[in-house]
């Protein structure tokens, strides 16, 4: 591990990452949208929003120390405030002209294309759907699904940036890898859960590692080559696709920490982002786990409210061993008294299995279990 002790993480949620960082043997620090309960409990945290104080943001950020920094999503929408931060301290990522890239959906279509890799057509917002097959009205501003609907002329005036993206029948995944000097190591793949109360692309989750055909593996492992040497990519950083007629449909690239780096860390005892901070530093990509040895299955569900509530007190989460890779029970939790909103986060669920089908049923059990407690005492 470089000789960087404390990291600052900034993003709209950055628990995850913070827990990732502490395995790594590193004192986290964050600025995020929510400052759960949980998370202010770990580490310093200060909340931060991108559209209501980023005016604000380097004296915050100084404030909590920033000798070395990385981003959670969607700060990769927020290539200014990423250039700003640079002056401040290290940033162990993916700089602001990587993003503007990277996130360019025209360029990694183009990209993917000239590499012979299956991607979906695009089409400019202004010209309106094709007259043959289904489209998606995306907005690059946004993350985590919130941009996404579909392209049928009943969503109201298209955002500035909105363009129309070919929609793709299959299931959708997540691969997540790590990148340095051109080059990528696949860590895994998840299995996402998308679509919440009308929010059909929301994102809520997933499970992983997910198994997949060794060809298929291979496709999405050339995938996250292709694109590292292309757009220099650095760190670790995840590619959205569908699984359809044997390949993988890349549909996004989200060039920071991913939601599902926590469940890998618990698959294969291993902190990422040590990797992740190796490749930054020393650009160097390691030696990673096998992706063919067999592991449980871990899981999340992010649950979101369907009516305004108040947060109730809930208690601490449920602790087990001192095991550092072990996943909570629950997380994310607000302090108790928050009002949470209609169509907001209001926490995640975990849960673990010897396979992924029953991974999903214990999440499905969780999360029913949960909203009931909360129907009773909100």
């Amino acid at each position: 591990m470089p000789a960087i002790e404390s990291v600052l993480i900034i993003g709209a949620s950055t628990r995850a990452a913070a827990f990732s960082a502490s395995r790594a043997g590193l004192r986290p620090k964050c600025l995020e949208l929510f400052a759960d309960a949980d998370l202010a409990a770990h580490c310093p945290v200060v909340r931060f929003d991108p559209d209501r104080d980023g005016d604000d943001l380097e004296r915050l950020a100084t404030s909590l120390g920033c000798e070395a920094w990385f981003y959670t999503g969607s700060m990769e929408c927020r290539p200014d405030l990423v250039e700003r931060l640079t002056r401040l301290g290290r940033l162990l990522g993916n700089g602001p002209d990587v993003l503007r890239r990277v996130r360019d959906p025209w360029q990694v279509g183009a990209t993917l294309q000239a590499a012979g890799m299956p991607t979906p057509a695009l089409r400019r917002a202004s010209d309106g759907p094709a007259e043959s097959g289904s489209w998606l009205r995306k907005n690059p501003a946004v993350a985590g699904g919130l941009g996404v609907a579909w392209a049928d002329g009943a969503q109201g005036a298209a955002a500035p940036m909105a363009y129309l993206q070919e929609f793709v029948e299959g299931p959708t995944f997540s691969a997540l890898f790590v990148a340095a000097g051109g080059d990528a190591r696949l860590l895994g793949v998840a299995r996402q859960f998308r679509g919440a109360l009308g929010a059909e692309f929301l994102y809520r989750g997933g499970v992983g590692p997910w198994p997949m055909e060794i060809p298929v593996m291979a496709d999405v492992r050339r995938l996250g080559q292709v694109l590292a040497s292309e757009f220099r990519l650095v760190g670790l950083f995840g590619i959205d696709f569908i699984h359809k007629n044997g390949r993988p449909w890349a549909v996004e690239v989200n060039p920071r920490y991913t939601a599902s780096v926590e469940l890998f860390e618990a698959a294969m005892r291993r902190a990422f982002v040590a990797d992740h901070v190796r490749a930054c530093v020393e650009v160097e990509l390691g030696q990673g786990p096998s992706l063919l040895r067999p592991t449980p299955a871990f899981g999340k569900r992010v649950i979101y409210a369907s009516r305004r509530l108040e947060f109730p007190n809930v208690g601490p989460p449920p602790r087990g061993d001192d095991d550092r890779f072990q996943v909570p029970v629950i997380a994310d939790l607000p302090a108790p008294g928050t009002v949470i909103e209609a169509g907001e986060p209001i926490m995640t669920v975990f849960a673990t299995a010897a396979t992924s089908e029953q991974c999903i049923a214990r999440l499905d059990r969780r999360e029913r279990a949960w909203l009931e407690r909360l129907e009773r005492t909100t």
